[in-house]
């Protein structure tokens, strides 16, 4: 079997083909019963909790091996022990795509699907210690602010939930395709002493020396 190497460039444009591409099949699925029927009670509630869960961190995979490819293509050292997608679109580059919004709905897309799975979607812990609330991946019913669910109450996002998520990384990845790659700087060498200092400094010895023994 022959291998042929991937560029950088062809390696992005696969990879945004492959967030686009579970975005909209995620979308499309959250329109059907078996979501549209409402969150299940009962045993069935924690089977449900974890699906949504792993549909999650599956279109978050796919936007950090987007990340990762973008780098590569913009000569950046790609970390794979960065597994933090947040984090990993914080290091991408400077310019504000970057900061703020973006990068705090990934950690909070982060903190929902780890309470539905090792929670079954109960909020056991706040975004802040001594808080009393928890910010969603997903927006409030109206507006553009993240839901929060306060201490003790259920996550059980249903199809309007999942299909902003889905619309959100579709965005970001359409967003970072377009952005400009940012090329880190190049590190500049340590300066070296002059010859003439070092020479310098290397005469005078032996006469300290000479003058502390007379």
């Amino acid at each position: 079997m022959i291998h042929t190497r991937v560029t950088p460039l062809r390696g992005a444009a696969a990879a945004h083909d492959t967030l686009t591409r579970g975005a909209t099949f995620l979308a499309a699925l959250a329109e059907r019963p078996v979501i549209t029927d409402g969150w299940p009670q009962g045993a069935h509630a924690r089977t449900r909790a974890r699906f949504v869960a792993n549909c999650l961190r599956e279109l978050d995979r796919f936007l950090h091996g987007l990340l990762d490819e973008l780098g590569a293509s913009a000569g950046h050292v790609v970390r794979e022990e960065q597994r933090n997608t947040a984090n990993k679109l914080r290091d991408y580059g400077v310019h504000p795509l970057t900061l703020g919004a973006d990068r705090a709905r990934l950690l909070a897309l982060g903190r929902s699907s780890a309470c539905l799975i090792h929670c079954n979607g109960v909020v056991r812990r706040p975004d802040v210690a001594g808080g009393s609330v928890m910010t969603a991946g997903w927006r409030a019913t109206a507006g553009d602010e993240l839901r929060l669910y306060p201490l003790g109450t259920r996550l059980a996002p249903g199809r309007a939930e999942i299909i902003d998520v889905c619309r959100f990384y579709d965005r970001l990845g359409h967003r970072l395709m377009l952005a400009p790659p940012v090329v880190p700087p190049r590190r500049q060498p340590a300066p070296r002493k002059p010859r003439i200092a070092a020479a310098a400094s290397f005469q005078a010895t032996p006469c300290v020396a000479h003058q502390a023994s007379s």
